[in-house]
This record gives C-alpha cells, sequence and structure tokens, in this order.
C-alpha cells in the first residue's frame, strides 16, 4: 500500500524561518512526488484495461480459476509519522533569580596601633630684654646716645620710653658757628581689652639749631646771637576696636594735642581729631572718616587762628584679581586772619588689577587734597625760616596717577608710577631780603599756583635676614604761574640703600643719597650798588655712607660710621653747606 507523508500548513510555516530557498526545495520534491504517483497511476489503468479488454472478448463464463492455495487478502497497518511540527523559540526566558549576601564576620589577628595625631609645635619665642642702650662719638666734636627701654611681653599692657640726644660743635670754614643739639623724648604705652586697644603717648622734641649761614670775613657774631630753638610738648590718645562680627561698625579714634615755641616767642598750639568708621553693606566696605583740626598762630605783631574740618566717605571693594576704593573728600577751611570760608571738594578713585599672577598689576587714580603749612611742618622740611612766616594752605585740585607693581620674584618687587597734579599756593623757600640790617640768612615762604608732573620707582629686593636693597627715585617737573623758578626744589632725587648681614656676626649697610639740580633766589648788586634778585643754580648733591657693626654677644656690640666719603661741600640751602667727611663710632649694649 501506498505510504503518504503530509504536509500542512503549520510545517510550511514552520520552515518559513529557514528562508525562502529552503521552502522553494520543498516545493519541488513534493512536485516530483506527485508526478511519479501519477505516472504510476497511468501505468495501473493500462493494466487494468488490458485485462478488462481481455475478459471481455472470452467472457467471464469461459474462465476457470482453480485456486491451489486458500488466500487470505490482509491490509498491512499503514505506520503513521509521529512527528507534529514544533516552533523553536531562539529567545530564552530567564527565570527569576534571588540575590542574596552572607554576611560572615572576618577577625582579622592583626592588632592595628594607634597613631597619636600630629600637633603643630609653637616656634620658641625670641628673648626679650628690658632695654637698650647706644652711645657713640663722632667729629665735629658729635656726641651720640639713645636708650631704650620696655616691658616685656604681656596680654594686658605694654609700655616704653625712649631718648635720644645727638649735637655737634661744628664750626665750618668761612661760615658761622654750625652746632646743633636734637634732644627727643617718648614715652608710649597701650593696653589691650577683648574688643579695643587704647593707646597712649606722650612726645617732647628740643631742637636747637643756628642761623650760621653768613661770611665770617664780615661779621664776627657769637654763637648765641645765631641760636634758634624749637621746643615740642605733643599728647596723644587712640582708641581702636577690633570687631571681628562684619555686622558691628570698627572704629578708631584719635585725639592729639601739640604745642610748638621757638626762641622768639612763636608758638603754634594744634589740636586734632581724626576718626575712621567703617562696616560691610553688602560685600562692600563702606569707610567714613572725619577729621577736625584747630591751629592757633601766635606771631610777633599777630596771632590768628585756622580751623580745617573734612569729611571723607568712601566704598572699598574688591575681587579675586582687583581693588578699587571710590569716594569723595568734602572739606571747609576757615582762615580767622583773613575772615574767609573756603569750601573743597577733591574726588578719591584708586583702582587695580593683577593682571598675572601678582607679578603685573597696574594701577591707576585720583585724588585731591588741602595740605596745611604749619610752623611745625615748615621748620621740620627748612629749619633755617624766619619767624614771621606768612601761612597759606596749599589745595591740590587734583592728582591723576598710574603705575604698575608687582613681585617679580618672591625676593624681588617693584613699583613705577607718573603722576600730574594741579596745586594752588604750592610753597617754595627763598631767603628774605627785605630786613634791613640782617645776615640775610633766614628764609620766607612764598606761594605760587604750579602744576607737577611727577615719575617715581622704587625696586627692593631681600634675601631673609642676609641681604636688603632698596632703590628709589622721583624726577619731578614744576611750572609755575608766576615764579621764575621753582626754588629749592630738585629736577630729581635717587636713593640706594643696602644691607649685608654676615651669620648675623657682622653686619654692613650703605647708603647714597643723590638730589638733581635746583635753583635758589640769591641777590645780586650792579655797579652802582643796586639790588636786585635772580635765579641761582645750585649743583646737585651725592652723599655716600657706609656702617659696619660687630655683634660680639647678643648683649655687646660695636659699630662704625663713614660719612660723607667724597668729602663734599654741598648745599642744601644756600648759604648753607654741609660737613664734610665725618665718622663716627661706637657701641650698642643691653643694660638688662
Amino acid at each position: 500500500m501506498r505510504e503518504t507523508k503530509l504536509f500542512n500548513s503549520e510545517t510550511i510555516l514552520s520552515s518559513s524561518k529557514y528562508g525562502n530557498s529552503f521552502m522553494y526545495e520543498q516545493e519541488q520534491q513534493i512536485q516530483k512526488r506527485r508526478i511519479k504517483k501519477l505516472q504510476w497511476f497511468f501505468v495501473l489503468l493500462l493494466v487494468l484495461g488490458y485485462f478488462a479488454a481481455a475478459l471481455a472478448q472470452t467472457g467471464l463464463n469461459d474462465i476457470n480459476l482453480n485456486a491451489e492455495s486458500v488466500f487470505e487478502p490482509t491490509i498491512k497497518d499503514a505506520v503513521k509519522l509521529g512527528d507534529l511540527p514544533e516552533i523553536k523559540d531562539t529567545v530564552k526566558k530567564i527565570a527569576n533569580i534571588n540575590y542574596g549576601i552572607v554576611s560572615t564576620p572576618l577577625v582579622s589577628k592583626y592588632e592595628v596601633i594607634p597613631i597619636d595625631a600630629a600637633k603643630m609645635q609653637n616656634e620658641p619665642l625670641s628673648k626679650l630684654y628690658h632695654s637698650l642702650l647706644k652711645v657713640g662719638m663722632g667729629t665735629y666734636t658729635t656726641p651720640y646716645g639713645e636708650f631704650w627701654i620696655n616691658s616685656l611681653r604681656t596680654r594686658d599692657v605694654a609700655y616704653g620710653l625712649h631718648l635720644k640726644h645727638l649735637s655737634s660743635s661744628s664750626h665750618l670754614k668761612d661760615v658761622g658757628y654750625s652746632g646743633f643739639s636734637d634732644n627727643e623724648g617718648e614715652i608710649y604705652g597701650k593696653k589691650f581689652y577683648k574688643k579695643h586697644t587704647l593707646s597712649g603717648e606722650f612726645n617732647y622734641k628740643r631742637n636747637v639749631s643756628r642761623f650760621y649761614g653768613y661770611d665770617t670775613t664780615e661779621n664776627k657774631l657769637d654763637k648765641d646771637y645765631t641760636k634758634q630753638r624749637y621746643q615740642l610738648f605733643e599728647p596723644v590718645v587712640k582708641l581702636q576696636s577690633h570687631y571681628t562680627d562684619s555686622s558691628k561698625i570698627n572704629h578708631a579714634i584719635k585725639v592729639g594735642y601739640y604745642n610748638l615755641k621757638d626762641l622768639y616767642n612763636v608758638a603754634e598750639n594744634n589740636i586734632k581729631l581724626n576718626t575712621v568708621f567703617n562696616t560691610f553693606i553688602n560685600k562692600e566696605l563702606l569707610f567714613v572718616a572725619f577729621d577736625a583740626d584747630y591751629y592757633n598762630h601766635k606771631l610777633p605783631n599777630d596771632t590768628f587762628n585756622d580751623v580745617i574740618i573734612k569729611l571723607n566717605p568712601y566704598f572699598e571693594t574688591h575681587g579675586k584679581k582687583w581693588m578699587l576704593d571710590i569716594g569723595v573728600a568734602a572739606t571747609m577751611d576757615v582762615f580767622t586772619n583773613q575772615s574767609s570760608t573756603k569750601f573743597y571738594f577733591h574726588p578719591q578713585l584708586n583702582a587695580q588689577f593683577d593682571v598675572y599672577e601678582s607679578i603685573i598689576i597696574p594701577y591707576a587714580g585720583v585724588n585731591g587734597g588741602l595740605q596745611k603749612n604749619s610752623l611745625r611742618s615748615l621748620s621740620n622740611e627748612n629749619p633755617f625760616i624766619t619767624n614771621t612766616l606768612n601761612y597759606k594752605n596749599s589745595n591740590t585740585k587734583f592728582n591723576v596717577f598710574g603705575g604698575l607693581k608687582g613681585n617679580l620674584s618672591s625676593k624681588t618687587s617693584y613699583d613705577v608710577k607718573a603722576s600730574y597734579s594741579v596745586v594752588d599756593s604750592m610753597h617754595f623757600f627763598v631767603i628774605d631780603y627785605t630786613k634791613n640790617g640782617t645776615l640775610d640768612n633766614q628764609y620766607k615762604v612764598i606761594y605760587d599756583n604750579t602744576n607737577l608732573f611727577n615719575v617715581s620707582g622704587q625696586v627692593k629686593y631681600q634675601y631673609k635676614e642676609k641681604i636688603h636693597f632698596i632703590a628709589k627715585g622721583n624726577y619731578y617737573m614744576y611750572k609755575t604761574k608766576n615764579l621764575t623758578r621753582a626754588y629749592h626744589k630738585p629736577d630729581f632725587d635717587l636713593t640706594f640703600s643696602a644691607q649685608y648681614n654676615l651669620k648675623s656676626k657682622i653686619i654692613l649697610k650703605g647708603d647714597v643719597f643723590v638730589i638733581g639740580n635746583q635753583f635758589a633766589l640769591t641777590q645780586v648788586s650792579d655797579a652802582s650798588f643796586k639790588y636786585t634778585t635772580e635765579p641761582k643754580l645750585l649743583k646737585g648733591i651725592v652723599d655716600v655712607n657706609l656702617g659696619a657693626e660687630y655683634r660680639y654677644s647678643k648683649m655687646l656690640s660695636f659699630f662704625v660710621n663713614f660719612n660723607n666719603i667724597a668729602n663734599t661741600r654741598y648745599y642744601r640751602w644756600e648759604k648753607y653747606p654741609s660737613q664734610r667727611f665725618n665718622l663716627m663710632a661706637g657701641l650698642t649694649f643691653i643694660p638688662f
């Protein structure tokens, strides 16, 4: 019996996953099988038709069939294929997996030894001494002495005393007796509170000089005839706060008084109040400064007062690389002898920006202010002034400046600046030729409106405490309104200072001071003895000084100073020559 293998639609579909080529081969095989079956079917029909025709010719009755055996027809059971089509899914289903960590303590046999926390060890404090005495003697019969005594380290108070004496009995060639004497004394103290510091001091100065700038071939005078003396008494009290809370108002209040009197009963009294308050507003720091000065001038023939009140609010702010402060200063000046009250307003602006790691820091700004020309300030600048001075205050309308500063290395820094200022009533010193019968060796003060251009710079190098060097200088260009020259104002000045410390045993010092040319207003006469004044050029000054100190022990050292090594006779003020080469030697001692 024929065996057929059936293909259903499921079988065909299941084969689709193997691609179109596989299906095409299956269909071809099925078609071939069908053709073979049809062929066999036609062959069977032909055979049956042949036997049917034969029977038809002979007839069924003529045929006798003899069976030799018993035939039992049977049909063999068909063998069926039990394979069913199945779809194999390539996506595997992952059963849910639960993870868990079983913690088992691990006991180590190694025991860790604890290490103590590191502690910053305080540097040992240097030993302080109660006192220091320095004495010496120099040429031109120049004794020198200086003494300090102070408290040691305390948390509550600090106090001390300082005394100094320097004099000379020099008598320079072709001029009068030029001896001088400078005496100073200072007592100071501080009291430290939790949030404030209260400090006070009392200063005393007694400076004796002589008007020695005259020709001794024409005048033989006693040394006391040209004597001048300035005596100063000055008590000062200051209170300063130290709040760390930014919401608090920090303040510094200073009250001072001084009395300055000369040998001819010319006196000056000053009461001064200086205050500064500052607090934060958001991130900006607000400063408010208030100053009040009262001056009483007593002249031989007159007495007058001067009151200066100044209010200066300004803001200060800064970023990571920049800083800025901006404000304004309002000043009121009341002169009683002139019966005038003047008001001044001066700008205040300072800005700087760090271009590259504190190496290049450009800065610029504008400011101004009122400068008090007092007996104290003028006599400190020129001790040979007359006792009948004309007082005016100098007003710097504005001063515009800009420059560069920075650190070239950890040891070297620099600062270069240029400025231009307009000043009303700038002061100048000239010899007073108006006094008949005098020696024409005393200076008076004149004033003129002046424009000033200034270029300044300085370079500093310091290597630990071993080497210290500083060089600085100024160039000045004055343009006066009425005066022919800016009298006794040098056109430049230079300073070079160096110090070398050799193992704290030998210390070498050197200073070079250079002052450029300057003009003085001098008196000349013609053939008819008619006197006139004209500018006179005073040559520049070069002053070289050297010093050495040998520290024998912490308690005792020796020093020697060489001044004006070039042995030049120069003039800072007309008719007043300086001392030539001079030497001073001495010792420094710690008594207790």
